[in-house]
């Protein structure tokens, strides 16, 4: 991938026609919503997409990103490094109206305007590929978060069956009136 970033827009009537090609660097600084579900903002994120034009004269943008960032474990809520990569198969379209003619093989971009603001593109892309829930790998987890399974305060008293009753405390209460 290249070391230059992306531009910040393409001229979608003339990108299509001279099959465009788009290789670089996006920086985060560039990317609001995507910064938002990071714990740090550093990170790279590196794009490389091709614009063409299909036989049925469909204006095609096919390419690929990764990006390695920083994200919030959920489980023990550390800082986790994650690599992502997507592939792009857009379709680019002037309104909603066509998305019910398009080709399954294609997702749509919706844009009215002639100028296609590649931030906004690849950011809703890196959204769609963040895993719906991240976490180190299980001991890891454990480490970081001191937890050690199995290892309790001794305030709580098992119950008949070995767990822990969670309504002790409400029958101690009740019992003291």
């Amino acid at each position: 991938m290249s070391a230059c970033p992306v531009p910040v827009y393409v001229d979608t009537r003339k990108v299509f026609t001279q099959r465009g090609k788009v290789a670089g660097f996006v920086s985060l600084e560039r990317l609001g919503r995507f910064r938002e579900c990071l714990a740090s903002e550093t990170g790279t994120v590196q794009v490389e997409l091709q614009f063409d034009t299909s036989d049925t004269g469909l204006r095609i943008i096919w390419g690929h990103l990764q990006a390695q960032v920083t994200v919030l474990c959920q489980r023990c809520l550390e800082p986790l490094v994650i690599a992502l990569q997507d592939d792009i198969k857009l379709a680019l379209l002037k309104d909603e109206a066509e998305v019910a003619s398009l080709d399954e093989a294609y997702d749509p971009w919706i844009c009215a305007d002639t100028k296609l603001l590649l931030a906004d593109l690849i950011e809703e892309q890196l959204m769609l590929c963040l895993p719906i829930v991240s976490v180190h790998e299980p001991a890891e987890c454990s480490r970081q978060s001191g937890y050690v399974a199995g290892a309790g305060t001794g305030a709580e008293s098992p119950a008949k069956n070995g767990t822990v009753n969670p309504f002790a405390v409400l029958k101690s209460l009740k019992e003291s009136d």
